[in-house]
């Protein structure tokens, strides 16, 4: 691990502020490169509050979005206005109030049969993908981190499952057994930057899992995770098992 890509923060009020400001820098930059951000955005409770933000001022007017395009990293298998889903909880915080054009979000298709949704989400991800690359090259994809070691819905004891870069598998975490669409390390790792976002007592133990020496993409699935384009942004509590 390389500790310049490790950054923590007294609380995850300062963690929200600190990804938001992230976020606009990276926008930014790809826009001023590129002439679009492509984005992934990730669900739970931790981005949310960086959500909220970015829906307001004066950090809201700092980013063009109608030139962002807005890809999900996970979902549960549920309608886009269940109160459960990733997209709709984006929604709420954020996406009603900033002003981008619905063209621009690319949630994945949970109308549509599991297997359904994972082809034709691979469809709308090599929509996007250069002519002269085997995947999109995301310019930003948030990350969490789950209590049990899980990131997006990439669950431990499933890494054989990762074969594609869209993958349908079912998940059981805190009690809430679901059929979940997941993003894999395939495509993950092509982006130009990943970022976890980590808070929470409760988080420490898979932190620590995550960044320590024992490697193993089957019991810590954030591992299978690129450490060369990874930053990790935690707070505290989180950390307070790390060296």
């Amino acid at each position: 691990m390389n500790p310049q890509n490790l950054n923590i923060y007294p609380n995850s009020d300062t963690l929200a502020l600190a990804f938001a400001k992230h976020f606009i820098q990276k926008a930014d930059e790809a826009i001023r490169a590129r002439g679009r951000f492509l984005a992934v955005l990730s669900g739970g409770g931790t981005p949310l509050k960086a959500y909220r933000l970015l829906a307001q001022e004066p950090f809201k007017s700092q980013i063009e979005w109608k030139k962002v395009h807005l890809f999900w990293g996970d979902e549960r298998h549920v309608p886009h206005d269940d109160a459960g889903s990733n997209f709709y909880q984006a929604g709420e915080a954020l996406l009603k109030h900033v002003g981008i054009p619905d063209g621009n979000l690319h949630p994945m298709p949970t109308h549509l049969s599991p297997r359904e949704a994972v082809d034709a989400y691979h469809q709308t991800l090599d929509s996007y993908t250069k002519s002269n690359s085997k995947h999109v090259r995301f310019d930003l994809v948030l990350l969490g981190l789950g209590d049990d070691g899980h990131t997006a819905s990439l669950f431990v004891g499933q890494s054989a499952l990762w074969t594609n870069p869209v993958i349908s598998t079912e998940g059981d975490y805190q009690g809430r057994p679901s059929t979940r669409l997941t993003l894999t390390p395939i495509v993950i790792n092509h982006a130009r930057e990943i970022v976890f976002m980590v808070s929470g007592a409760s988080k420490a133990d898979a932190l620590a899992n995550a960044l320590g020496e024992e490697r193993d993409i089957d019991r810590f699935p954030s591992q299978a995770i690129s450490v060369e384009s990874t930053r990790w942004m935690v707070d505290e509590d989180a950390a307070q098992q790390l060296p």
